[in-house]
């Protein structure tokens, strides 16, 4: 499952608690690192940044950033055919070293890695909208960020984890002050629009994007009075 495939390229968030979701049943462990900001993917080992448990369903979500000695290839091989047969698997992986090398210098866009009771599930990028080629094709607002993310293909049926990892994402980057809407594309054919809605999103528009149509989903920060 992907929102999009284009691989472009925080203040200390003074927050309170968001609504808990009701699958989960524990409070929100997070490390308020900085959104948006160079940071460095060479860490041999990332450690999380948000983390959450799901008593229901018994399983923990958890957001770290990048690695890329470890996690490129795992990325690769959740790829469409499409996007890799172009290239040789060592050349491609070269080039998503140069791709997330640029990430890590950018001021506008920043790239997790979500594991699901410590499996490598899902990558999660996260860009300022008004600096995203999605502003092309609605009117951003700066507290805009879009989404974009890649779930392991032999994963991705199990909508409690979908579910889950959207909404942890949601509580991470809205504990954010800066982060006010968050925008999802998703490509026509896929099917993850219902477990969008369940997360709180709402279809906002049917967009035409180079080369496909999509849909654009949003949703807004919800705090707990």
């Amino acid at each position: 499952m992907s929102t999009s495939l284009n691989f472009p390229f925080a203040a200390m968030a003074t927050t309170g608690y968001f609504e808990a979701h009701p699958m989960s049943k524990s409070p929100l462990e997070i490390d308020r690192t900085m959104l948006c900001k160079p940071v460095s993917y060479a860490a041999v080992q990332q450690h999380p940044v948000c983390k959450r448990y799901f008593q229901s369903n018994q399983f923990t979500v958890a957001v770290r950033l990048l690695c890329l000695g470890t996690d490129l290839p795992v990325i690769y091989n959740w790829l469409p055919w499409r996007f890799t047969r172009f290239m040789k698997k060592d050349a491609h992986i070269r080039h998503l070293n140069e791709t997330y090398t640029c990430i890590a210098d950018s001021s506008s866009v920043q790239s997790f890695f979500v594991q699901i009771n410590e499996v490598a599930t899902a990558q999660v990028d996260i860009h300022h909208a008004m600096q995203d080629d999605v502003s092309s094709y609605y009117e951003a607002k700066p507290g805009d960020y879009r989404i974009q993310l890649l779930i392991d293909p032999e994963k991705e049926s199990n909508h409690e984890w979908s579910l889950g990892i959207l909404q942890t994402c949601q509580d991470f980057f809205f504990s954010f002050a800066e982060v006010e809407r968050l925008v999802v594309v998703l490509d026509e054919e896929s099917n993850i629009g219902c477990t969008l809605e369940k997360a709180g999103f709402t279809l906002e528009s049917q967009i035409i994007m180079p080369g496909k149509k999509a849909r654009m989903f949003r949703c807004g920060r919800k705090i707990v009075a």
